[in-house]
């Protein structure tokens, strides 16, 4: 019986061409956007679930409270406070300190020649400093050494696979062989499998905690309750998940005692440790992961959203054509009820149709999917190589999918046909109104270009805030300006002058500086300090920013009073921004200029001049006090200002340079407006999502308002006839087809708007320098959406206008 309603419903199908490749074409691009948007969700969903004891794993994050700044939060903790986590909080199964590190690796030549092998990390990986124990809790896969030594002696290294074969050619090889990571000769003592993709622990190198200890001052290691670094960061495994809470208990009270002791404590803040999940480090933006990828969760939830929209409207698209068609099924179903059919076998084969087109369309759909499934990674986290079917659970997917939009698109037509009187059917009397509620039909319409209106605000908005935040006046010149960073150790700095100065002769090159940051980073460093002799530090921290004295040349920053200081390897005055100046209670910037400035327990120095504020954090966050001074021993980069002829020739002779003064070194540079667009990375990718979404809305209400109007048109042919014998013309037609729907449009676009206006305000709250919301951004939404409804309203009905009426009085 079954395979009976198949043949049917498959022989009715291929009649009707035109309904079946409209419903299968609108539901096929909504199963291929929720399948896309799955593979999203469910990618960041696992994110470090690779890990046995994922569920055990915690990080100790910090905290920094103070009534000026309020509360800030910072994925590391001081040293002191690791080492007294690690001996008093009992709930740790096992611990480990970490310090994230970016390691310059060479494999020297047994021979004694030129280095065999030099290189940095590649993109989107890290190294880390560990202690033994590291390995208890995280389990990576162990190929070859002993697991449990690996890490215990100072000089050793575990290397993963792809980075021994890329020092060694093969793995199997590389056990007891040496490299030199930041000039020091390290001892290969194990080989892990690489990380999956979907963890943001993407390590290349483990070096042990003992050869940081013993290079402290190479590596700046400080024991000491006072100052927090987010490259230095501890976890544990828990002895079982349920004493989170008692653990956390624990944290919180390392460092009661210790911190209040601490010089001008009251001034610089309450310092805080707690305990984040290592479920949650994927998600809680307030911290940083170990490679900085991450996502917040209710971004996931509203691309979900998105999904699950964009194939309701598909669904409503179905709903509708199959209901505003029916009319035309009336005889077949009083034939068939005369015949002996009751409702439910009318029911069961109606439904039978559906699920052959949610068939077609899904296996289109997966083909969609599929096809486009290699550009998804410009618009999301996911990686470029990664397989389409590769986690297993789209297959249960794809199955629930087949069912539930069966069900949601088949349900409602089914009922409708299998209702029908027999004997009216078969006289022609089943009409309109028979066909259950329009108001349910304009009502699905409606919600289909509210979707697609609240979509096309969220893309006019987001493109707009983009293009604000690209032609913002920075503060800076970010132009022509290439960075690169350097090691900074005692054997280096001796040449930092001689590589600045052969740089500044090179003929392309106009300004050079050296700094510890470039003019914008995501990352800060920041201290507690005084001004004015005999007072006690300032109830704020300050972010320090050290570089030479041509750092105002090289970034073009604007000084309101003073000067610049004078060019040395050590502090000899402080230039100071507008921020701090107002939030220090001075009153005009020639007031500053003079004042005597302390950082931490440094000599006091005086301000010698006032920089206009220039943004050195991302948009999403505003100003921050700040001192700049020259101090070459933490400086980390280099800034050269390129003339704009010959840049590739410049640079090639920027890099020669860098190579012939520290042929230790790898050189790695980038131009800095590439660096500052990679602050806005999510948010470009949110505009792009915008877009796609945006785009797949309005071909799918565009898909269900064209068949609904030659629907419409078919069943009015005599009317149109009529009305044309009577001296009706085309625009007369075209308007009489086309003014409900557009009516249902205009309805859908004052319904969507301040929908789309109240979440895309919501948005734009992440930014500190936003555009505001205006009025003519919903109009253009709403002109676009009504044009794009227009345009596809007059296909069909200016065919039904033009035809011969006579030819349409005959055909009824």
């Amino acid at each position: 019986m079954f395979t009976n309603y198949l043949k049917i419903a498959w022989r009715y199908l291929s009649r009707q061409t035109r309904f079946t490749a409209l419903n299968v074409l609108g539901l096929s691009i909504g199963v291929a956007a929720v399948l896309l948007i799955y593979q999203i969700v469910q990618y960041e969903l696992s994110f470090n679930k690779n890990f046995n004891n994922y569920n055990r794993i915690i990080r100790v994050v910090s905290s920094r409270t103070s009534a000026e700044a309020g509360q800030s939060f910072i994925s590391g903790m001081p040293t002191s406070a690791m080492i007294a986590a690690q001996q008093n909080v009992s709930q740790f199964e096992a611990t480990s300190r970490i310090r994230i590190c970016q390691p310059t690796i060479m494999v020297l030549d047994p021979n004694g020649g030129p280095p065999l092998k030099k290189f940095n990390l590649p993109d989107g990986k890290t190294a880390f400093f560990a202690e033994p124990s590291f390995f208890k809790i995280f389990d990576f896969g162990w190929l070859s050494g002993d697991q449990s030594t690996a890490l215990a002696e100072p000089n050793s290294v575990v290397l993963s696979q792809s980075m021994a074969e890329n020092c060694f050619d093969h793995w199997e090889k590389a056990l007891g062989q040496t490299v030199i990571l930041d000039n020091i000769p390290m001892i290969v003592r194990g080989i892990m499998a690489d990380a999956p993709s979907h963890c943001n622990f993407p390590l290349s190198v483990i070096l042990s905690y003992a050869t940081l200890l013993s290079h402290q001052d190479k590596y700046e290691y400080v024991e000491n309750w006072m100052r927090i670094r987010s490259y230095d960061q501890l976890f544990a495994l828990l002895t079982k998940p349920e004493v989170f809470g008692a653990a956390n208990t624990a944290v919180a009270q390392i460092g009661k005692k210790e911190y209040p002791e601490l010089p001008n404590f009251k001034q610089t803040g309450k310092n805080e440790h707690f305990l984040q999940h290592l479920s949650n480090l994927h998600f809680d933006t307030r911290f940083s992961a170990p490679d900085g990828l991450m996502i917040e969760k209710s971004r996931l939830w509203v691309l979900s959203c998105i999904g699950f929209l964009v194939l309701l409207m598909a669904c409503f698209n179905f709903v509708n054509l199959s209901t505003a068609q029916a009319l035309s099924r009336a005889k077949e179903v009083g034939i068939r009820k005369t015949l002996g059919s009751d409702r439910r076998g009318l029911f069961v084969q109606f439904i039978s149709e559906t699920g052959l087109i949610v068939l077609l369309s899904i296996s289109v759909g997966v083909c969609l999917a599929k096809i486009t499934f290699p550009f998804l990674h410009q618009i999301s986290n996911l990686p470029k190589d990664l397989a389409f079917f590769s986690n297993g659970l789209i297959w249960l997917f794809l199955g629930l999918l087949v069912l539930a939009v069966t069900l949601f698109s088949g349900m409602y037509p089914a009922m409708i046909l299998s209702r029908f009187n027999p004997v009216r059917a078969l006289k022609n009397e089943i009409t309109s109104h028979q066909l259950g509620s329009g108001t349910v039909r304009k009502g699905l319409v409606i919600f289909q270009f509210a979707v697609t209106q609240a979509l096309l605000i969220g893309t006019i908005v987001s493109l707009q805030q983009m293009n604000f935040i690209q032609h913002m006046d920075l503060g800076y010149s970010k132009d022509l300006i290439y960075i690169f960073g350097m090691d900074n150790t005692p054997e280096t700095r001796i040449k930092m002058n001689n590589l600045k100065t052969q740089i500044r002769q090179i003929a392309g090159v106009e300004f050079v500086t050296m700094s510890n940051l470039p003019a914008a980073s995501q990352g800060s460093w920041q201290t507690n300090f005084a001004l004015g002799k005999g007072t006690k530090d300032q109830p704020f921290n300050t972010t320090y920013l050290f570089a030479d004295a041509d750092f105002e040349k090289t970034y073009g920053v604007q000084l309101l009073a003073g000067k610049w200081y004078d060019a040395s390897d050590t502090t000899t005055g402080y230039v100071i921004n507008e921020t701090l100046m107002r939030k220090a209670g001075i009153s005009n910037a020639e007031h500053a200029i003079g004042q005597e400035l302390r950082l931490e327990r440094d000599p006091w120095h005086p301000i010698v001049g006032v920089v206009k504020d220039f943004h050195s954090k991302p948009l999403q966050q505003g100003f921050e006090p700040m001192v700049l001074a020259n101090y070459q021993a933490l400086y980390k980069g280099v800034a050269v200002k390129i003339r704009p002829k010959n840049i590739s020739t410049t640079i090639a002779a920027i890099k020669r340079t860098f190579d012939q003064t520290y042929p230790e070194q790898v050189f790695t540079g980038n131009f800095f407006d590439i660096s500052i667009a990679h602050f806005y990375s999510a948010e470009e990718r949110f505009a792009k999502t915008c877009k796609g979404f945006s785009l797949l809305a309005i071909i799918i209400s565009c898909l269900g308002l064209f068949g609904l109007v030659s629907l419409v048109a078919s069943q009015r042919t005599r009317e149109v006839g009529i009305r044309k014998v009577l001296g009706a013309s085309i625009p007369n037609i075209m308007g009489l087809i086309a003014k409900d729907f557009l009516i249902l449009v205009a309805i859908a676009i004052f319904i969507a708007s301040p929908i789309g206006c109240y979440f895309m305000h919501h948005w734009l709250q992440d930014f500190t320098y936003r555009i505001d919301i205006s009025g003519w951004i919903l109009a253009l939404a709403g002109v676009l959406a009504l044009l794009i409804a227009f345009l596809t309203i007059s296909f069909q009905a200016i065919k039904a206008a033009i035809a011969n009426p006579i030819k349409s009085l005959r055909s009824e």
